[in-house]
């Protein structure tokens, strides 16, 4: 699994000819350092002198933070396993009526899958940039560039994904769906851009 590489051995992975991992992948992990960084801010607050009041509340959103990265480095292998499942649906035999008729149906669902994957990844990424906006405004303030970090890593892990979702939008042959997953991307998007813009307000190094 492409998740259990040691970092070297993922760059050099993601820098060679081999088609995965790549975009997606680093999208995933980047969106897991995002998360991560979250969880540091809320674990260094917590038990702090001066900010009592939060420590729950920034235990809790640690823990959460925590698991939610380790979910998110579940999508470098599945983008892997999507962009794998359409490749193995374009080399499947068009020989006969019944092949090509085949072939076509695994083409559908693959690119659905390739489709619905980095929408899926940029959906929880997205879904973080409450406990960051939480996390910089009431917690650690020596270490509110670390929330910073986080929420610029977020931004471009969602749009990251996004530009997965983009590229293979026009290859979904369902009308209504097609439709669908474009108005959720759009929405993701601006949202990504919206937060990023309000949350670094409140950063003041």
């Amino acid at each position: 699994m492409f998740k259990d590489l040691t970092l070297r051995q993922f760059v050099d992975d993601t820098s060679s000819s081999k088609p995965a991992p790549g975009g997606g992948s680093v999208a995933a992990l980047t969106a897991a350092n995002g998360a991560s960084l979250i969880a540091m801010l809320c674990n260094l607050t917590v038990n702090k002198k001066g900010y009592e009041e939060h420590w729950e509340k920034m235990a809790q959103t640690a823990e959460y933070c925590t698991k939610t990265a380790q979910e998110l480095l579940d999508y470098i292998d599945k983008d892997c396993a999507a962009f794998e499942g359409y490749m193995a649906a374009l080399k499947m035999p068009k020989d006969t009526q019944e092949q090509a008729d085949a072939r076509k149906i695994k083409l559908d669902e693959a690119i659905v899958k390739a489709t619905t994957v980095p929408l899926s990844l940029a959906s929880t990424a997205a879904h973080l940039f409450t406990y960051a906006d939480y996390a910089i405004t009431y917690g650690n303030k020596t270490a509110t560039s670390d929330g910073a970090i986080a929420v610029l890593l977020l931004k471009d892990a969602v749009k990251s994904a996004l530009y997965n979702v983009k590229i293979n939008l026009p290859s979904i042959k369902d009308e209504k769906q097609k439709r669908s997953v474009e108005e959720q991307a759009a929405e993701l998007e601006s949202y990504a851009e919206n937060q990023e813009k309000i949350i670094l307000e409140k950063v003041k190094l």
